[in-house]
């Protein structure tokens, strides 16, 4: 009942001529695979409706193997002639196809294309190709890489002798990057039935193996015969290319294999699992469709076994093929010639099971045909598979099937995905990472690698830039899944080991420099870093303080100064004033108190050599330290001009410190964020002269990868939000900046007697004199105590005046000071 339904419905809509018209039609189909026993049980359900009817169908069906030769084609399709056949479906491949669309246009009979066939590149009049270009199916699989923002693809594909691929490679490569994406790498298999069944498995595992390791691991199979995808899937799973981190994108090649024999579901679980696939939309919404998909399963069960599946694209256009030709038929009516025929198809225009049907004068479906393109998109689980979303031409993807051709466009379509190695977090494609860290490190707060002393293994890897690297990580949209693989060498050797594919990245504090740039891309820096020189502060620590203002030279001048001028105040003075007569001895004693009360009231300001510490002085052929960074090497010769001589490796912290203690270098050339952690372990030094600027810290990546990219648009994001600055300071005391300045929270020594054991000595000692002569003037007798007492007052009279006159001066310059400093302030910037 339901299959006379069908039959009224289909030829109410195809047959509107009411001749009786007869075709008769020859089929080539491969039944060892289940797309092949699917087009071949569809074709025979349509002859079946035609011939229920007052119409004729004709129909002859020639099975063929996979392994069937172009001679062996040729052979069928001429006895499908001699039959009588007047038109001829090819339900094969495009390479099987081929051979008859040769051989019908020899012959001047219509052949129809199952097949997803390339622009031919000979004119072949007689080929009708019942398929939309592969640009629809190509931009799908673009936007399923678009969506989960991936950047970079390997390509594999079934080369043939008939040039199918290369069609498709410049359609999917254009939309990818169209997408901000690109095709890293083509892996092209021979054609499969040139390879033997010994050399198969080999075949696929050194394609494999050969894919360089620092590409992509986000494969697309753009055309595979099922006996490539069953070798191509096992030999991926035992390369580990199956394993978290890896991703595969199917298309319709392999997909319409899900639904078949020939990928059993113990395959399917053990090799596929993961998988995305596309797959051609069908709408199975209508009643038409449930018409035939019930009596296609009922026939399908009863030629090859229950399946349980229904009827996919392949069934639909073959159904639809016959359709083609029997519409053909009732047009051409009294005119049976094979030219008639195919003006009958060319310019047939309906809709069938697969959407609206017409075609170009060239026989194939319109460019603007497009736009009905869809697709399904699959993930395979277990035994079998689920779906995730459906794509339409213009739209983009769809949850559910009902909101299709609504204009209802879903951004994030797809639904959680089950992807290879078990795992749900959307991976990166890039597979297991190998990732570079310094094995050692001057400074272990930026990479410290730990080992077990029992066994010698890594135990644990930490610091700034390893919390960095994985803060990084949570904010990707991806999953990157790696191992730190720690490098003993120098830190230029490491970085060689990317651009040589030893490893696929690095991570430390390593120096943004231009010579590195070149083989090689940086990421943002995660901290800005410049070249400084660090020297130790030296106390003031020196019994003669009082004296250091000056040199010794200057001292003398001084001196020499003081006494010149004392004689020639003498000279001057000595006949008017007072305090200048009496014996030589008065004379030169007025003279000596002018000297010294000239020296200790000039009030000489002592605090700039007492409170502010002295910076280790640092003379042109000094010796200097280094961290063993080539560059800086080569920025102390060559822009600094140190002689190497004079330059010294310093490999540790502590190794800096005694080498300064020992007066082995005199200052150290280190990068700033060293020489802050440095200045959060050691008091005793500062740094001196300017900051030459360096590129700062980043991550090294092979050239151009585009996860240089995202995570220095990461790093951007860590420094708005705070979060790197939150990491310095849990790794470092101090703040990091590219200009480091002495700090001025360090505390100061305080003033102790080695400063001034000196002065007080001579106050003494000058305490102690007057207290002798005192004493040994009371023993004096009286007499001889009143001839001096009398002989001495002249001269205490004169060092009372100066002191008098001294110290009123010393006011009066006192009183000026605030005066003298609020005029000088008004003029300050």
């Amino acid at each position: 009942m339901r299959a006379s339904l069908l039959s009224f419905l289909f030829f109410c809509s195809s047959l509107y001529c009411a001749k009786a018209a007869s075709v008769y039609i020859g089929a080539l189909v491969n039944t060892e695979s289940r797309v092949g026993r699917e087009k071949k049980v569809a074709i025979e359900i349509a002859a079946r409706h035609f011939n229920s009817s007052s119409s004729s169908l004709l129909l002859s069906v020639r099975e063929f193997s996979s392994s069937a030769d172009p001679l062996e084609i040729y052979t069928k399709a001429q006895d499908l002639m001699n039959w009588g056949a007047e038109a001829i479906i090819g339900a094969g491949t495009w390479p099987e196809v081929a051979v008859l669309a040769r051989l019908g246009s020899t012959a001047r009979i219509p052949v129809i294309s199952l097949a997803t066939t390339p622009t031919p590149s000979s004119p072949m009049p007689f080929l009708v190709r019942m398929s939309y270009p592969n640009s629809g199916e190509a931009r799908c699989l673009s936007d399923v890489v678009r969506s989960y923002n991936w950047r970079r693809v390997i390509v594999l594909y079934e080369d043939d002798s008939y040039g199918s691929i290369s069609g498709v490679l410049p359609l999917l490569s254009d939309a990818l990057r169209a997408g901000g994406s690109r095709i890293d790498y083509h892996i092209a298999f021979p054609p499969w039935h040139t390879v033997s069944d010994v050399d198969a498995a080999d075949t696929v595992r050194q394609k494999l193996k050969h894919v360089p390791p620092q590409l992509s691991k986000l494969f697309i199979v753009l055309r595979s015969s099922p006996e490539l995808a069953v070798h191509l899937f096992k030999e991926a799973k035992l390369l580990g290319m199956m394993a978290k981190g890896h991703v595969w994108i199917v298309n319709d090649d392999i997909t319409a294999l899900l639904d078949s024999t020939d990928l059993s579901s113990s395959f399917i679980s053990s090799y596929m699992q993961g998988v995305i696939g596309i797959s051609t939309y069908v709408n199975t919404t209508t009643s038409f469709f449930h018409d035939f998909s019930s009596e296609f399963q009922q026939r399908f069960d009863q030629e090859y076994g229950p399946k349980g599946k229904q009827p996919g694209m392949h069934a639909v256009r073959a159904y639809d093929a016959v359709h083609v030709l029997a519409h053909a038929a009732a047009e051409r009516a009294e005119n049976r010639s094979s030219i008639a025929l195919l003006e009958g198809v060319l310019l047939g225009n309906f809709s069938g099971l697969s959407g609206s049907i017409s075609f170009t004068r060239e026989g194939s479906l319109p460019e603007d045909g497009r736009r009905n393109s869809a697709f399904r998109v699959l993930n395979v689980v277990g035994r079998s598979y689920r779906e995730l979303g459906f794509w339409s031409e213009g739209y983009g993807f769809f949850e559910e099937e009902t909101e299709m051709g609504h204009g209802r466009p879903v951004v994030d379509v797809l639904r959680p995905v089950f992807w290879p190695g078990g795992t749900e977090r959307t991976p990166g494609g890039w597979g297991m990472l190998r990732i570079g860290v310094p094995n050692h490190t001057t400074f272990d707060q930026f990479v410290k690698v730990e080992y077990d002393d029992s066994t010698g293994k890594v135990k644990g890897i930490t610091g700034f830039c390893i919390d960095v690297f994985r803060e990084i990580l949570k904010h990707l949209s991806y999953d990157l899944y790696y191992e730190f693989i720690p490098f003993a060498g120098s830190y230029d050797d490491l970085v060689n080991r990317v651009p040589l594919q030893v490893i696929d990245a690095a991570v430390g504090d390593f120096t943004i420099l231009a010579k590195r740039a070149v083989d090689v891309s940086f990421t943002e820096p995660i901290l800005s870093s410049g070249l400084a020189m660090m020297v130790p502060l030296r106390p003031n620590h020196t019994p003669w303080m009082l004296i250091k203002p000056f040199t010794r030279d200057v001292w003398f001048l001084i001196l020499a100064t003081l006494i010149y001028t004392a004689g020639v105040l003498w000279y001057l003075e000595r006949d008017s004033n007072p305090e200048f007569h009496g014996t030589w001895c008065v004379q030169l004693g007025a003279a000596l108190w002018l000297i010294f009360s000239t020296i200790f009231f000039a009030h000489a300001n002592l605090s700039s050599i007492l409170v502010t510490e002295k910076l280790g002085a640092v003379s042109p052929g000094s010796r200097v330290g280094y961290d063993g960074d080539a560059f800086v090497l080569k920025y102390l010769k060559d822009v600094l001009g140190y002689k190497e001589r004079n330059i010294e490796w310093i490999r540790s912290p502590e190794a800096y410190s005694e080498a300064f203690k020992s007066n082995k270098i005199s200052a150290a050339y280190l990068e700033t964020p060293y020489i802050r952690v440095f200045l959060s372990r050691y008091n005793d030094f500062t740094v001196s002269g300017e900051t030459h600027r360096l590129g700062g810290f980043g991550f090294v990546f092979p050239k151009d990868s585009p996860l240089v990219a995202d995570f220095s648009q990461v790093i951007l994001q860590l420094a708005e939000n705070g979060a790197l600055n939150n990491l310095e300071k849990k790794w470092f005391s101090v703040a990091l900046s590219s200009s480091p300045t002495p700090d001025n929270e360090r505390k100061k020594e305080s003033l102790s007697l080695d400063s001034f054991w000196a002065l007080f000595l001579f106050t003494g000692c000058t305490s102690t004199i007057i207290l002798l002569a005192f004493s040994a003037h009371s023993f004096l007798p009286t007499r001889a105590r009143a001839a001096a007492a009398v002989s001495f007052e002249p001269l205490r009279q004169s060092f009372k005046k100066v002191w008098t006159a001294t110290a009123k001066l010393n006011e009066k310059r006192e009183s000026l000071k605030p005066s003298e400093q609020q005029g000088s302030g008004m003029n300050s910037p």
